[in-house]
């Protein structure tokens, strides 16, 4: 009996070293990427200070996307994760804030629960130009996902598309 818990004391052991050591890696290896994009962002701009910071994936490439003041100004700052895209800068002025989006959420949109909202850049076609967009993730009935893009300008459809989640 005492040599059953001795192992299954060992085994916990091991599986907790096993995992702390695992999370601490992968959350490791993410904040060095992010304070390398804030690093190219402060030598590609003017960038003074860093209020937020994320990463977008879409659907023709990767970004970090910086919320931080670029020339004083409050901005969104994308630094690609591959060298085929090119960098790009929005004023958070220059089109709607998250309040604005979530009224047209709860004004045009069918959602149960929202999932997420982020800003991100898209193409609606490999050969266009990239388009700043809100991406608005909701879920609506059981296990049906909706990513819903709308322009960072003005709030105007951009695409959709639907999940559904089987168990």
């Amino acid at each position: 009996m005492k040599k059953t818990l001795y192992l299954l004391g060992a085994f916990l052991f091991v599986t907790l070293v096993i995992g702390v050591s695992y999370y601490y890696y992968v959350w490791n290896e993410y904040g060095k990427g992010q304070q390398k994009s804030v690093a190219i962002a402060k030598a590609e701009y003017d960038v003074t200070q860093v209020e937020d910071i994320e990463h977008y994936n879409g659907s023709h490439g990767a970004f970090d996307v910086i919320r931080a003041k670029v020339d004083d100004e409050d901005s969104y700052v994308f630094v690609p994760l591959s060298d085929e895209n090119d960098f790009h800068v929005l004023g958070t002025e220059d089109g709607w804030n998250v309040e604005k989006v979530k009224q047209y959420i709860q004004q045009e949109l069918n959602a149960d629960k929202v999932v997420s909202i982020r800003i991100g850049l898209e193409k609606y076609r490999e050969t266009s130009s990239f388009t700043p967009v809100w991406e608005i993730v909701y879920k609506q009935g059981g296990s049906r996902y909706t990513f819903h893009y709308i322009r960072f300008k003005d709030g105007t459809f951009f695409k959709a598309y639907t999940m559904n989640q089987k168990l």
